[in-house]
């Protein structure tokens, strides 16, 4: 069994048990902390509690600043990188066996 001490009113505590004022000391020490920030934020950071007062952070993008439809826009696309494929001097299929013959890297 643990030990266990008697005082003089009667009460019984564990020895090994968190003493009473601990928590009190700890809640303060927490408060006196965050005051300690609050205190060091607004001294080395003048701005930090005066938002409102900065004025617009920076112009806007013209508009439209969003692609309306990207479907169309990437079939646009696709289609442009064929037909600039199909105009290549040389035909993409006879660029293929040119390529697999002499292998990858620079022409031979």
């Amino acid at each position: 069994m643990s030990k266990r001490s008697h005082s003089s009113d009667g009460v019984r505590f564990e020895p090994s048990d968190v003493p009473p004022l601990l928590p009190l000391w700890l809640a303060g020490g927490l408060g006196g902390c965050v005051i300690i920030v609050v205190i060091c934020i607004t001294l080395f950071y003048p701005l930090a509690d005066k938002q409102e007062y900065r004025g617009a952070l920076q112009q806007l993008p013209p508009a439209p600043r969003l692609e309306v439809a990207p479907a169309d826009h990437l079939a646009r696309y696709d289609a442009a990188k064929r037909r600039e494929l199909q105009r290549s001097p040389v035909p993409i299929d006879e660029a293929m066996r040119a390529t697999a013959q002499q292998g990858w890297g620079p022409p031979k």
